[in-house]
């Protein structure tokens, strides 16, 4: 018999990658963050060596800090493909634009020969549309989104930051109702962040 939909583990799920395109660009960073029904909280997070990096879009190398020196003693994907299968395995995945990651993460399963797999997926942009742009949220941006709120940047485009992000923005907006939203816009008036 198969869990209910609320007793699955939620996993907070992030990549850096080194453009936009899965199977010609790839993943350099995933981290994932698994809050199992009993509350246990387990983080995963590892840089990933590129295997394409001829393939890469600079900008993107740019954006998410890439050196060789920092991924020297990064594994290669197929070392660690398992470990972030076991960690999403019959979990609901939160991104935020969760297609896109996911996208990645089945398009490098596939290249390495792997099975792709099917999961509930909740993605915190729709959360962010629906709560926060009757606040005035003019985009969608995770950087935009942390503006809005008055929380911090610094991390931003690391794979663990950003999953952090996702996941307190998903305890922030799920579930929302007026109350929430009079908190952000109180805070938001006074200059305070969201706590």
């Amino acid at each position: 018999m198969s869990k209910s939909l609320s007793q699955k583990p939620v996993c907070f799920f992030d990549t850096e990658t080194t453009g936009l395109e899965p199977g010609r660009q790839e993943i350099i960073e995933a981290a994932i963050i698994r809050i199992n029904p009993d509350g246990d909280r387990v983080v995963f997070s590892t840089k990933i060596k590129p295997a394409r990096l001829s393939e890469a879009s600079p900008k993107a190398l740019e954006i998410n800090g890439y050196t060789e020196e920092a991924w020297a003693n990064a594994p290669a994907f197929a070392d660690v493909a398992d470990s972030i299968v076991e960690m999403l395995k019959g979990a609901v995945i939160v991104g935020h634009n969760v297609p896109f990651d996911m996208g990645f993460l089945e398009a490098e399963l596939k290249i390495h020969g792997r099975k792709t797999f099917g999961h509930h997926k909740v993605d915190t942009m729709t959360l962010a549309y629906e709560h926060l742009a009757p606040l005035g949220l003019e985009s969608l941006a995770l950087d935009k989104i942390r503006d809005h709120l008055g929380w911090s940047k610094d991390g931003a485009h690391t794979a663990l930051f950003d999953a952090e992000t996702c996941e307190r923005l998903y305890n922030l907006l799920a579930r929302a109702g007026w109350v929430t939203r009079l908190r952000i816009k109180l805070a938001r008036r006074f200059g305070r962040a969201v706590a």
